[in-house]
């Protein structure tokens, strides 16, 4: 929170110098007078380290925050978690890497050009394309306390273990095919009976600890009750092969970790090309365009501010459709951010303010129908953001469409200058997420984890400065027309799923030219 705070002081402090950047004018009209272009200049940035899970403020990071790194977070060691509990015997065994922290942080800038332009006295037409900086940074910390596993040595250490195992069991089915322990019924029973679990206990140990395709990352350490049983369990086979069977030669032992897993040797793990996961994890940032909007507003009543009296009534509505210009964020990073959303959005507004004298209050009403797109996602819910790479596929994503209701009151200092609150309540509801082909889908995988906390609400206040002045747009007006602003936002209360605990500050300018 300390960095967040300094970011926020330093950008009020550039708008406090600069006072041409400005917040959403909440006095200045949405349409824009007959002959008349309005060049928008707005800036934004937003900064958050917490969301809103149902409902209850937690960390960025919450999903990679535990006692016991395992399989819970890290799905592939499943099928070690498996292996595992067969070669040692110990029921319900799960790998522990130890206890993880995860501090994640993101903050996006996002400056935004636009034009409107009057073409009667009620109709206007406007365009904005953003320009967007997405960062996310976090970084990640093991306690090895309690920890039992470690880093896989790899299979090239493996080689004279697998090698004498695999001559002895060869030795062991051959000495069984030339009848040497025909003569002896319970030899041969327990003869046929080593062969199956040997066979058994080195495919495991194998799928372990050296197959390329198999090989879990992690594994138990040399001392931990289960490396411990791993040793035990193989001395027993070699027992059995070589003071009961006959079978000698077999002496090695499986090459396990020495010590618990590093916060170092963990994120190598997870970064390497060659292993289950191939995530990019730490800093990333990308800076392009966003997507960019066009649409019209229709100016429905004007009678603001008229005949020498502040206040009165006026109200528009707005259609728009933004378009994905804007780059999604990449399914291999970690708490990565995109610069847009990667669908098209159809969205209506209604505004309408209401005043008397030196107080008001502008009112908005909003719908965004969010369209569906085909994306590249990691196809896992959000609590596993480190599923592994192979768990990407692209998806047919139809987005929960959003309501906002919006109250802005004022309170005015001068005729030009008021003081403002924003009080906004808005609701999403619950994405639709299924394979774009069969040829995409994941086995056993269900698209529909990817809607898991998408339905949410949230209720957000501000507090801020307006400025709109028409200056010669009016009749005896003098002066450039031009209207300003700043606001600073908050997330207060949120329901559902996931929404992010932002600070967000606005600033807005927009001057007026007489076109045609």
């Amino acid at each position: 929170m300390g960095l967040c705070a300094r970011r926020l002081f330093s950008l009020t402090c550039l708008l406090a110098s600069a006072p041409f950047v400005t917040a959403r004018a909440q006095l200045a009209p949405v349409g824009v007078p007959r002959g008349v272009v309005r060049v928008e200049l707005d800036g934004r940035m937003d900064i958050w380290d917490s969301q809103y899970l149902d409902g209850t403020k937690v960390p960025l990071g919450v999903d990679l925050i535990s006692s016991t790194l395992g399989s819970a977070q890290l799905p592939f060691l499943t099928i070690a978690d498996a292996q595992l509990q067969r070669i040692t015997g110990i029921g319900g065994y799960h790998l522990d890497l130890g206890g993880i922290v995860t501090d994640a942080q993101r903050d996006e800038s996002r400056g935004t050009f636009g034009l409107s332009v009057g073409l009667t006295r009620t109709v206007t037409i406007f365009g904005r394309i953003p320009l967007v900086r997405a960062r996310a940074e976090s970084r990640i910390a093991l306690d090895p306390t309690g920890a039992d596993a470690g880093l896989n040595p790899g299979g090239a250490t493996q080689d004279e273990f697998f090698t004498e195992m695999e001559a002895a069991l060869t030795t062991l089915e051959t000495n069984i095919g030339n009848g040497t322990y025909s003569a002896n019924p319970s030899q041969l029973a327990l003869a046929q009976s080593t062969l199956a679990s040997g066979n058994a206990l080195a495919d495991d140990l194998f799928g372990l600890l050296a197959d390329p395709s198999t090989a879990s990352p992690f594994v138990p350490t040399g001392s931990s009750a289960a490396g411990t049983a791993v040793t035990a369990s193989v001395a027993a086979l070699q027992g059995t092969l070589a003071n009961d069977l006959g079978v000698t030669g077999f002496t090695a032992t499986p090459a396990l970790p020495a010590g618990p897993l590093t916060s170092e040797e963990l994120v190598a793990a997870l970064t390497s090309t060659t292993g289950p996961v191939d995530m990019r994890v730490g800093d990333n940032k990308v800076s392009f365009r966003g997507d960019a909007e066009t649409g019209v507003a229709f100016t429905l009543m004007d009678h603001w501010d008229r005949d020498g009296r502040r206040g009165g009534f006026r109200a528009a509505v707005e259609g728009l459709v933004r378009w994905p210009t804007g780059v999604r964020s990449r399914a291999d990073r970690l708490f990565a951010t995109g610069t847009g959303d990667g669908q098209t959005d159809v969205e209506m507004k209604v505004t309408a303010d209401l005043g008397a004298g030196a107080v008001g209050v502008r009112l908005e009403g909003d719908y965004n129908r969010q369209l569906a797109a085909d994306i590249t996602a990691l196809v896992s819910p959000p609590s596993q953001p480190l599923a592994g790479s192979s768990l990407i596929s692209i998806v047919r994503n139809d987005p929960g469409d959003v309501t906002t209701l919006t109250a802005r009151p004022f309170l005015r200092l001068a005729r030009t200058l008021a003081l403002q609150g924003t009080v906004t309540h808005w609701s999403r509801g619950a994405d639709a997420v299924t394979y774009a082909t069969p040829a995409s889908e994941i086995p056993g995988v269900d698209a529909s984890v990817l809607a898991v906390d998408t339905k949410a609400t949230a209720t957000v206040l501000g507090i801020g400065l307006t400025y709109a002045n028409p200056g010669a747009l009016r009749p005896g007006g003098r002066g450039l027309p031009v209207d300003a602003g700043w606001i600073y936002e908050r997330v207060v209360k949120a329901t559902g799923g996931r929404v992010a605990n932002a600070h967000a500050m606005t600033a807005r300018l927009r001057v007026y030219f007489g076109l045609f």
